[in-house]
């Protein structure tokens, strides 16, 4: 039995991307970003369960694309909340496997071979995100203006972020706090150790329109 269940929040807005939906419904050669995603997952996690939080009003719209993905009986959907938060928590109640995975819908170029290393640390280990190393430098803000700092002491942080089910139970028992960009962060505060593990580059997330450029390219060219 497959032991992973995936939580893909789809209920955000995307306004950085300046389009007339939300990004994850915008199409690349017919179909969702929402979609590439979910297909790239299904592949490299060996069809998992899937939950998806999502405004009510887009689910109409997606299910025929879950169904000639192959993918509608083993799709969970749930309501999107306010917050990414509250999508996640939505989510969570319905997860039933012992490890559970937190996706970005909008990252469809996560590789296998992270995927993999996902999948051999979260044995031994409660909590696992992909991380990259900077390629670029690094100004700190500061009171009087800024200052360099040390690119190696920092990492790029990506999804999907694997969890032992307990620990995401417990970690989501704390309050909504807006500086918790990420479930790893949520985690932590309860003391769990992040272990990280190798990324790959071109898993973006799609934000900007840039961003968008090159997806489209990816997507059509694969």
């Amino acid at each position: 039995m497959n032991k992973w269940t995936l939580i893909v929040p789809a209920g955000g807005v995307g306004s950085r991307i300046g389009a007339n939906r939300p990004k994850q419904y915008l199409e690349i050669a017919g179909h969702p970003i929402l979609i590439y995603t979910l297909k790239a997952l299904d592949k490299h996690f060996n069809q998992p369960k899937f939950i998806i939080a999502m405004a009510t009003e887009w689910v109409e719209y997606l299910a025929p694309f879950l169904k000639d993905a192959g993918l509608h009986d083993r799709c969970t959907i749930v309501e999107g909340g306010k917050e990414r938060y509250d999508s996640v928590k939505n989510a969570l109640q319905k997860v039933t496997t012992p490890w559970v995975g937190v996706h970005d819908a909008v990252r469809p170029f996560v590789s296998k071979q992270t995927i993999e290393r996902l999948c051999e640390s979260i044995v031994n280990h409660a909590a696992v995100i992909p991380v990259i190393e900077l390629t670029e430098s690094l100004r700190h803000k500061t009171s009087s203006g800024t200052e360099a700092v040390d690119r190696a002491l920092f990492m790029k942080v990506q999804t999907p972020q694997c969890f032992h089910l307990e620990h995401l139970h417990a970690a989501y028992e704390h309050p909504f706090n807006q500086t918790v960009t990420d479930d790893a962060r949520l985690v932590e505060q309860t003391g769990v150790t992040i272990h990280t593990v190798s990324g790959n580059a071109e898993n973006i997330k799609i934000t900007t329109p840039t961003d968008l450029m090159l997806a489209t390219h990816l997507l059509t060219t694969q």
